[in-house]
């Protein structure tokens, strides 16, 4: 018997001409893999881009390795991630990221809810959406269970390696330049990405700082997306 669900695109491998294998992000079933066939005719949606929300119906196995979706739609089609340049850079490099973080078949509905929210409040900003992914993936580590720890009068200097903020400075602490707008992102919600202010020197630095952070508390691989992340950012 398939089942409704909605599911996040985090990852799209080729498996053969006609066939590809999709890492999703489900409300109900968590994280699995399924293999989907290309349609390649002119004109047809491509519904397997990085972050795309899905609706879709599954035949679930937890002891199938290969998920097989039964149908699949649109849930909420995105209006500007898919067009612009930017957007949809960073839209792969989070999906990456997600890929390397996120465990297999856990359901979290709370978490699942928090990356539809963010993503369609990424997509609808028109003015200001340069520093999303600086203060996303700093509210993603709250899922992740690292973090950080609030700057205090007595522990003013982030270590990365500590996971919070220190009374003094040590080989890792991030520059003294870089150090009150690391505390203001962690002091800003998500939604107010779009009020940030930095140069595009200071979000180069403090994206640096929390890849750096990522390397450190979850050993994640190199991220392919990085670099060209940075050059879309110059």
């Amino acid at each position: 018997m398939s089942t409704s669900t909605e599911g996040i695109v985090i990852r799209t491998i080729r498996y053969s001409e006609s066939q590809l294998i999709v890492h999703l992000l489900t409300r109900d079933f968590g994280r699995f893999s399924a293999i989907v066939r290309r349609n390649r005719k002119r004109g047809s949606s491509n519904y397997f881009q990085p972050l795309f929300h899905l609706s879709l119906e599954v035949n679930f196995s937890p002891n199938r390795s290969l998920q097989r979706i039964q149908q699949l739609r649109f849930a909420k089609p995105y209006a500007d991630i898919p067009f612009s340049v930017q957007k949809n850079t960073v839209a792969q490099f989070i999906a990456e990221i997600l890929s390397k973080v996120v465990p297999e078949q856990e359901p979290d509905k709370e978490f699942f809810s928090f990356l539809i929210n963010a993503f369609h409040l990424f997509d609808e900003e028109k003015d200001n959406p340069q520093h999303f992914h600086l203060l996303f993936l700093l509210h993603l580590t709250r899922f992740l269970g690292i973090f950080p720890s609030k700057k205090t009068d007595k522990q003013a200097w982030f270590s990365p390696s500590e996971g919070s903020f220190v009374p003094q400075i040590m080989h890792d602490t991030i520059p003294e330049e870089l150090n009150v707008s690391f505390n203001k992102l962690l002091h800003t919600p998500l939604s107010g990405f779009h009020k940030l202010k930095f140069d595009r020197m200071t979000n180069q630095a403090l994206l640096a700082q929390i890849v750096d952070y990522y390397h450190i508390q979850l050993n994640i691989s190199r991220l392919k997306t990085y670099d060209v992340l940075k050059q879309v950012f110059n």
